[in-house]
């Protein structure tokens, strides 16, 4: 795909080290390179996720991570941010800092190189959808940085992460919900398990029951997420389902022991979204489950783990849904 490429970078652990260590330094020196009005929260994350592949095309002596990097940004925010100023300034900002490093592998010539290459990346023309628009904005930004984070930290979390999200979503639309509410609940199943990015990865993925211990342990990923995104300007307002989708309604859940109505509408509907995903898809310390049990398990806790509404128009979702699973009709 980059054939306009010359030469790969000569692996240098020393100068990818330097990198990162400096990674908010230059992504906030490109930042001050841009108009104002583009020194945004989502302008920044992709300059700090730029200075990464930068890092690990020279620790690993391949610019396939940078390049496939650029040109999928451009594609994705083709619109939204200014990406060809915004890349342009992040590569040269890197640049400057690899040139004060002594004796670092990178030519003035390769860097140059680059420079063209890249130039070459983001003129390339993008197509820009009002649909796109609609459904992409800054605040995915910010989630595709938290979910990429998380797939690195746990690939199977974070693919149930993403059916969640589609999961909520469906719910939301038979729920009735608005346009923008439906969107922001599949926001928040995207994120919900955001803080198993701090789940010591043999509590984690235990081919086991866990023990009560453990089970503590486990549990603080609710919190751990809210505050993760607490902290996140772009996606604070998902903090409610995010902190609160393990709450039951009948207040016998974590972390805040919430009940009923007291639950936020989010959080009841990520619960049950996450409970039936968790249930169909494979985990470490069990094979899938059926639908039909899933199901049959959802409305075992109708009332008392799970909102009674939210259950019913899981089944309904279940029942129309055009994915391989089988109708489920139950009582």
């Amino acid at each position: 795909m980059y054939q306009t490429i010359r030469s790969a970078p000569v692996s240098d652990a020393r100068l990818s080290s330097a990198l990162n260590a400096r990674l908010p330094d230059i992504a906030a020196s490109a930042l001050n390179a841009m108009a104002p009005r583009h020194r945004t929260v989502a302008a920044e994350i992709v300059a700090s996720r730029l200075v990464e592949r930068f890092s690990a095309s020279v620790s690993s002596g391949e610019w396939a991570p940078l390049l496939s990097f650029v040109d999928a940004s451009c594609r994705r925010y083709a619109g939204i941010l200014p990406m060809t100023e915004l890349i342009s300034v992040a590569v040269g900002a890197t640049c400057d800092v690899v040139e004060n490093v002594p004796n670092a592998g990178l030519s003035d010539a390769d860097l140059e190189g680059l420079r063209r290459d890249v130039e070459r990346l983001t003129a390339l023309p993008r197509l820009v959808h009002a649909a796109h628009h609609e459904a992409i904005d800054e605040v995915d930004v910010a989630l595709d940085d938290l979910i990429t984070r998380l797939d690195q930290s746990d690939e199977l979390t974070a693919e149930h992460s993403r059916a969640v999200a589609a999961w909520c979503a469906r719910l939301a639309e038979r729920m009735s919900l608005s346009k923008q509410d439906t969107i922001e609940i599949s926001r928040s199943g995207l994120i919900h398990d955001i803080g198993k990015i701090w789940t010591p990865p043999e509590i984690l993925n235990a081919p086991r029951k866990l023990t009560a211990d453990e089970f503590v342990i486990m549990k603080r990923h609710a919190a751990d997420g809210g505050d993760t995104v607490a902290g996140l300007p772009l996606v604070a307002h998902l903090l409610p389902a995010v902190r609160n989708h393990h709450e039951r309604i009948d207040g016998a859940g974590y972390p805040d022991g919430l009940a009923g109505t007291g639950i936020p509408v989010s959080a009841r509907i990520v619960c049950v979204a996450d409970a039936f995903n968790a249930m169909i898809g494979r985990r470490p310390y069990r094979p899938p489950l059926g639908p039909a049990v899933a199901l049959e398990r959802l409305v075992a806790g109708r009332g008392t783990q799970f909102d009674p509404i939210v259950v019913d128009a899981m089944i309904d979702v279940v029942n129309t849904t055009q994915l391989p699973l089988n109708r489920v009709d139950l009582p």
